[in-house]
């Protein structure tokens, strides 16, 4: 499964809720956050050592074979020591990573949670073959899930969209079998909580009036935007807060760096990445959002009429990246900013 939803949003949170909720049924539960390697030994380490913790690995029998045997010994020294892994030669690391697979236990309710995967393989995609690096284990971890009659279930969630990653890549095949399970924004009941539990802790009631007009500012209720603006309305709290220091703490917002990483992260759309900024300066500046037929004549400045199929192409894939990561979405036939804040901060930073 593919925990599919904008940075920011709670993803690694509801993640852990359900580990606790899997746990309470008699489930084996395993949390893997790859946000801690940035290497392919370092992401082996963390595998086994959260795979030998949970007690994942099948126990020696007679009958294993001894290459098996000998993989097991030296994943028990993981733990205690360092342990080294021979991964220069593609044969060797096949038979690792295969060997592997044959260990792991597939007849218990297990359920495996991989966080931050798609910011290791970035990582890793850098490297000397790199492509081979982040397909050989795309491939791999397809391999786990797709074992008959396994009772293995995994979840994968980060701050990077592992949809968008594989597409670039074109590697789409090696998650296809993934469904997306999509955590929308808070309703408007639970984020009107929320701002009220906020003043609450700070020793202060909001009043309803402007809960309403702050949700209205946001429009996009996901709690770090909810976190952020409200964090700003206290730094200006002085005596009764009111609509005025609401714009003043929004206003302060698009001119600071709290949204920076929406921007910073664009890098890792590759060769996307130049056409995707062109398309949120330009929808920065269009409150109202514009029509695909606009954003195709924009994109085709300075190219040959000839080369439209090849620019309408690229538009077509960078839309989908955008929506999926939450920048932009689709009203009726026009695109518009998902948030207005967002969007305010894209045109004092990059327009104005």
């Amino acid at each position: 499964m593919l925990l599919s939803a904008p940075r920011r949003i709670g993803k690694s949170s509801f993640a852990k809720k359900l580990i606790e909720e899997k746990r309470q049924q008699g489930w084996k539960c395993i949390y893997i956050d790859l946000e801690e390697t940035t290497t392919e030994e370092g992401f082996l380490r963390l595998v086994i050592g959260a795979f030998t913790k949970n007690g994942i690995w099948k126990h020696a029998v007679t009958g294993m074979s001894q290459k098996l045997t000998s993989v097991l010994e030296r994943i028990e020294k993981v733990s205690v020591g360092p342990v080294g892994f021979n991964l220069g030669k593609k044969e060797e690391q096949e038979d690792l990573y295969k060997s592997l697979k044959e260990l792991i236990r597939h007849d218990e309710d297990t359920f495996i949670v991989i966080d931050e995967l798609t910011l290791f393989l970035n990582i890793l995609h850098k490297e000397d073959a790199g492509t081979d690096k982040v397909t050989f284990i795309l491939n791999w971890l397809r391999s786990l899930r797709q074992v008959s009659q396994t009772k293995v279930r995994w979840l994968f969630c980060g701050s990077v969209g592992l949809r968008n990653f594989a597409s670039v890549m074109h590697l789409g095949y090696t998650i296809n079998d993934l469904t997306e399970f999509d955590l929308d924004e808070l309703t408007h009941e639970e984020a009107a909580g929320l701002l009220r539990e906020l003043g609450k802790s700070e020793g202060f009631e909001i009043k309803n009036e402007l809960v309403e007009y702050i949700l209205q500012k946001l429009h996009w209720n996901i709690p770090y935007f909810i976190q952020i603006i409200f964090s700003k309305l206290v730094e200006e709290y002085e005596g009764e807060m009111t609509r005025e220091s609401v714009d003043i703490a929004y206003w302060k917002l698009c001119s600071e760096n709290y949204l920076s990483t929406w921007a910073e992260r664009l890098v890792e759309y590759g060769e996307y990445e130049l056409p995707a900024r062109q398309l949120l300066k330009l929808l920065s500046a269009q409150p109202a959002g514009l029509e695909r037929s606009v954003m195709l004549d924009k994109l085709m400045t300075g190219y040959d009429a000839a080369k439209i199929e090849s620019v309408d192409y690229t538009l077509s894939k960078v839309l989908t990246m955008l929506e999926n990561d939450g920048y932009i979405m689709k009203n009726d036939t026009r695109r518009t900013f998902r948030s207005p804040l967002l969007r305010d901060y894209w045109f004092n930073k990059f327009v104005q």
